[in-house]
């Protein structure tokens, strides 16, 4: 998948009701991935309007946060081993999430989806990145880093 394809999936909701959250953990190698997309989204025109939350490991310390952008969309975008190549880019299905263990985060992903759908929020979006080492201490490798910036250029 690169930026145009997820661009086109997601366009069916106005850019001002897209909330995207960034999970990830930056001290565990390319576990940080995650977290540089969401950056690098946030840097483009086509979302200049929409919500952006760096959430970490601890979403749910941002549920009035995501509640208060009155949001009607969410991607999570996360490092999630897919049993893919490395550095792949694809959106999860939602029934794949709890078996892909798509957040090792505090809590899970799911769950938060339900809350947040008990609050307004209609349509979920689980966007994966392929991991190679999510070594403790180590940084993002260059193979992740490479496919993140080729995520843009259309490769």
């Amino acid at each position: 998948m690169n930026f145009e394809n997820f661009r086109q999936i997601i366009a069916v909701i106005p850019p001002e009701k897209l909330l995207f959250i960034g999970l990830g953990n930056e001290i565990c190698g390319d576990d940080s991935a995650g977290l540089a997309l969401l950056e690098m989204i946030e840097k483009r025109k086509e979302f200049l309007n929409s919500h952006f939350i760096l959430a970490g490991t601890t979403p749910e310390n941002y549920l009035h946060e995501m509640i208060s952008t009155n949001g009607k969309a969410i991607v999570f975008i996360d490092a999630v081993r897919m049993g893919e190549k490395p550095g792949t880019i694809e959106f999860v299905e939602q029934s794949r999430i709890s078996s892909l263990e798509f957040s090792t985060h505090s809590y899970s992903v799911t769950l938060i989806e339900s809350f947040l759908s008990a609050n307004g929020f209609q349509s979920f979006y689980y966007l994966g990145i392929e991991p190679l080492m999510t070594k403790i201490g180590e940084p993002m490798s260059k193979t992740i880093s490479e496919s993140l910036t080729n995520f843009f250029n259309g490769s």
